[in-house]
């Protein structure tokens, strides 16, 4: 499965970390458990204090933050100096993220760590937004001071196995995650994470015992039935695939991706009845997902299935006039395509003269169009398609061969000869040898 590198929006009562690592609660709790206050019971070897007005100060940020979060972040702000407490520039940080303003909670952490570098819980911060802003190589030099020191709890391990993993790193973050589940054995974020490791490095089978443990303790999450769904496709065990997203299907947890994919898969089995009800579904929303629900009336295109294409390209003519151009011209060369399969050779040929009207050098519409001109024994309009796409970057064999199709067709088996070999020279391919040869026996 694709790992996503979507970035996790702050909001005031809540916000986790990909793999459940950083959970924050209400934003008045989260600003005053920014400090230390200074006491017997407290270290501060490990953590910053702060004096009395700093104390005040935090206990006014805190109160407007609830109402004017940006009037919190000026007010502390003009409170940080140099002399200043670093625990006045961590809760600075802590505003920072609240308004989603990374860079700035980048800087406010360094800040906080040039004063007292022993602080973990602002490297842990820290961590997190270099990894939000995709600075993945710093995560660790940023937590390796926490992991010498002896203070690394669980939730530092998997921020560690985090970034080795969106990096490609996937051993390192192996050993990573299962540090943090010795010290957390009962995480399934932790769990999660190492089974991704394992499927990286193409152990899949492992990867799919500890993903089955996985959904036995946490049924109605879905990531887990789709990480298992792709493990057997690894293993090219298509039913089994179709058998986990059924369970996300039934259980009322799939999304939209999932239900498409579970389509795709029995379209690939030749199930299209169980896949056009997939798909039904997956795109049954207001605004489905256009270039997916595309992508899945071609499938049907390339079995020959024009009925059931036509189910789905009802849905993508609803939402038609908020297209962009590309997906407009998608959809007019779909359009065209079924008109072609249900037998209706001059709808088709309609459909692709208006998309080449908008978009001329459509080399694929070119050759479609030529095609249907070659079907209905219309040689000349063909061989002027041809040549139109042949004159197209990247389509230049493929219209070679289309015209030799033509010249053999005409019964001149020479120039038929001739045009393949100039396709062969611009890009061999094996089918097009056999046709060749074939052509060759024939001017014999």
């Amino acid at each position: 499965m694709e790992m996503k590198k979507g970035k996790c929006r702050m909001k005031s009562e809540k916000c986790r970390v990909k793999n459940g690592v950083w959970v924050i609660q209400s934003l008045v709790v989260f600003i005053l458990s920014s400090v230390v206050w200074a006491g017997p019971n407290h270290s501060p070897a490990q953590e910053p204090t702060v004096s009395a007005h700093e104390a005040k100060v935090l206990r006014q940020v805190a109160e407007l933050a609830e109402s004017d979060p940006a009037a919190a972040v000026g007010l502390l702000a003009s409170e940080v100096t140099s002399e200043s407490s670093a625990a006045l520039n961590f809760a600075l940080g802590n505003l920072n993220v609240q308004q989603d303003a990374l860079e700035e909670a980048e800087r406010a952490y360094s800040a906080v760590l040039e004063k007292f570098p022993t602080f973990a819980r602002a490297r842990m911060n820290l961590a997190q937004v270099l990894i939000r802003q995709e600075k993945l190589g710093q995560v660790a030099e940023v937590l390796r001071p926490v992991l010498t020191s002896g203070q690394a709890r669980p939730e530092t391990f998997t921020l560690l196995g985090y970034s080795y993993l969106l990096q490609g790193q996937s051993l390192p973050a192996e050993t990573a995650y299962r540090q943090a589940l010795l010290l957390k054995p009962d995480d399934v974020n932790n769990s999660l994470g190492l089974a991704k490791c394992l499927l990286e490095q193409e152990r899949t089978s492992e990867a799919i015992r500890l993903l089955e443990n996985l959904v036995e303790r946490e049924p109605q999450r879905a990531e887990l039935w789709v990480l298992l769904a792709n493990a057997h496709l690894a293993l090219e065990q298509p039913d089994q695939a179709i058998v986990k997203l059924e369970c996300v299907r039934r259980l009322g947890i799939a999304s939209t991706e999932a239900l498409a994919t579970l389509g795709d898969l029995y379209l690939n089995c030749r199930q299209p009845v169980e896949a056009l009800s997939a798909y039904e579904e997956a795109f049954s929303g207001e605004i489905p997902p256009f270039d997916r629900l595309l992508r899945s009336a071609e499938g049907f295109h390339m079995l020959g299935m024009p009925a059931e294409a036509e189910r789905l390209l009802q849905q993508a003519r609803k939402v038609a006039a908020s297209l962009s151009p590309d997906q407009r011209r998608k959809l007019l060369r779909l359009e065209a395509r079924q008109a072609y399969l249900s037998g209706d050779r001059k709808a088709a040929l309609r459909a692709y003269e208006c998309l080449l009207e908008e978009h001329p050098l459509d080399g694929d519409a070119l050759i479609a169009l030529g095609d249907i001109h070659r079907e209905t024994d219309e040689p000349e309009e063909a061989m002027m398609a041809y040549e139109r796409a042949g004159r197209i970057s990247g389509k230049e064999a493929q219209a070679l061969v289309r015209q030799a199709k033509v010249e053999v067709q005409r019964e001149r088996y020479a120039r038929a000869v001739e045009r393949l070999e100039a396709a062969q020279a611009i890009d061999p391919r094996p089918n097009v040898a056999r046709y060749l040869e074939q052509v060759r026996r024939l001017t014999r």
